[in-house]
């Protein structure tokens, strides 16, 4: 009778790495029922983004962002890779979004403090997946 290898113990940095992505994934879900439930008070306010495309936007990212977690949590070595260029086009989305839907001059102000948002985020998912142990962990999966 074949016998399993013996699994490898998932660190809890991995764990609480994937409840961290399983967050911003839910985040864009509740974006996106928000911005379907609420179509009414939301199309009463002076948005310069189409609700469609926030919608839009939001679900596939919650759910790309959902599947990323699960991934990272289970040791699948492409979820790493999915994770690392994820987060780079997720926040090249986000400023695309400034670029084109920002209208008011406040909205402009807080652009250096939006830009080192976005850096840190990258630094952080980009530094806990290059860690030697986390790179171990999915190698080995």
């Amino acid at each position: 009778m074949p016998t399993r290898p013996p699994r490898r113990k998932r660190p809890w940095s991995i764990f609480y790495f994937a409840l961290a992505v399983s967050y911003l994934g839910a985040v864009n879900l509740a974006r996106a029922g928000l911005a379907l439930r609420g179509k009414s008070f939301i199309a009463s306010l002076p948005l310069t983004m189409p609700l469609p495309y926030l919608a839009a936007g939001a679900m596939v990212w919650g759910c790309i962002f959902c599947l990323a977690a699960f991934g990272v949590w289970r040791g699948w070595p492409g979820a790493r890779k999915l994770l690392l260029s994820t987060i780079f086009i997720y926040q090249l989305h986000i400023w695309v979004n400034h670029f084109i839907f920002d209208t008011s001059d406040y909205a402009r102000q807080v652009w250096p403090f939006q830009a080192g948002v976005s850096v840190a985020w990258i630094v952080w998912v980009w530094g806990f997946l290059s860690l030697p142990d986390v790179r171990c962990f999915y190698a080995k999966h």
